[in-house]
């Protein structure tokens, strides 16, 4: 199977226009009812920004949990009372400010377990409030893009493969803005599901996913930078083996990759990812021994799962996995 106009499966530009402009000039569908993703409890003094966070999650399946008026005292009383799975907090706002609302969420016996993501304008490096972040911890720049939001969210909770796949279907019919990985950069579900019904029309397709071993932990024992330094050099061998008739693609918002392409193609492209990032393994061994070596972890998919597949036939495809 020839792709010589192939790219029209590569991803469409990036539309880097700030995350709160994206809301207001996007039309979401209302969201069905049924049984929520997980809780998250955000805790912002702007009014128009919980109104933000409230219209994207709950259109991604997320339930939402607004602190009133972003107040900490309010935000404790409702992370101790709803058990939230995650709280987003911003940094400056009046009395608690989001660092101290973190070390009392973190004091508390019944919400120390609770996940939290602080969204600031400013620089972790150049605040002088922060505290080292616990692996339960995450920190993002705004503005952003909610594709880019999403990412950090889906990384701090425990959803597990129904969950994920439930996410993608409800992404799939959300307007997307940002197109691409924004750590690996190769392109996201939206691109994948576009081409699918055409990379899988003739028999003779296959689709393998790679994953980082262990990514989750990596993240929780040495965190978010180091973790997502082999994701991104695993990102940049995959962009470089990945030829015109393979499209390499993240199916999901987990660090997963998938390519999808002609069998003999996609057979060449995993060789040749194997051998250089084994390159990165040793380059790991030298310059931080300190770090775990990454291992990759494959999962295989051919034509016999269907013609002519969509997005979740190929996420239940690539269920089974082995390890090199």
């Amino acid at each position: 199977m020839s792709y010589a106009t192939a790219t029209r499966f590569e991803a469409r530009p990036a539309q880097r226009r700030p995350f709160f402009q994206n809301v207001r000039h996007a039309a979401l569908p209302a969201p069905a009812p049924f049984r929520p993703l997980a809780r998250v409890l955000v805790s912002d003094d702007d009014p128009d920004i919980r109104q933000i966070y409230a219209l994207l999650l709950t259109s991604h399946g997320f339930e939402y949990i607004g602190a009133p008026a972003g107040n900490g005292s309010a935000t404790l009383a409702l992370a101790a009372q709803t058990r939230p799975h995650l709280l987003i907090t911003d940094v400056n706002k009046p009395g608690l400010d989001g660092h101290r609302l973190r070390d009392l969420i973190r004091a508390n016996a019944a919400t120390a377990h609770i996940p939290v993501l602080t969204v600031s304008a400013m620089e972790p490096w150049s605040d002088p409030r922060r505290a080292p972040a616990g692996p339960l911890d995450d920190y993002f720049l705004k503005p952003f893009t909610f594709e880019a939001l999403l990412y950090r969210v889906v990384a701090l909770l425990p959803l597990g493969a129904a969950a994920h796949d439930r996410l993608a279907e409800r992404a799939r019919h959300v307007p997307c803005y940002e197109h691409c990985h924004p750590v690996t950069g190769l392109p996201c579900l939206h691109t994948l599901a576009d081409a699918l019904p055409t990379l899988t029309a003739r028999p003779g397709w296959a689709a393998v996913s790679l994953t980082l071993a262990g990514f989750p932990a990596l993240v929780r024992r040495h965190g978010r930078p180091a973790a997502e330094g082999f994701l991104a050099r695993l990102g940049g061998v995959v962009r470089a083996a990945s030829g015109p008739q393979v499209l390499a693609a993240h199916p999901g918002f987990d660090p997963q990759i998938a390519l999808v392409g002609p069998a003999e193609a996609v057979a060449t492209t995993i060789e040749t990812v194997t051998t250089r990032f084994e390159g990165v393994r040793q380059w790991s061994s030298r310059s931080a021994p300190q770090l775990p070596l990454p291992r990759i972890h494959l999962r295989h998919a051919d034509d016999r799962a269907g013609l002519a597949i969509g997005l979740p036939a190929l996420r239940a495809a690539l269920r089974g996995y082995e390890t090199i």
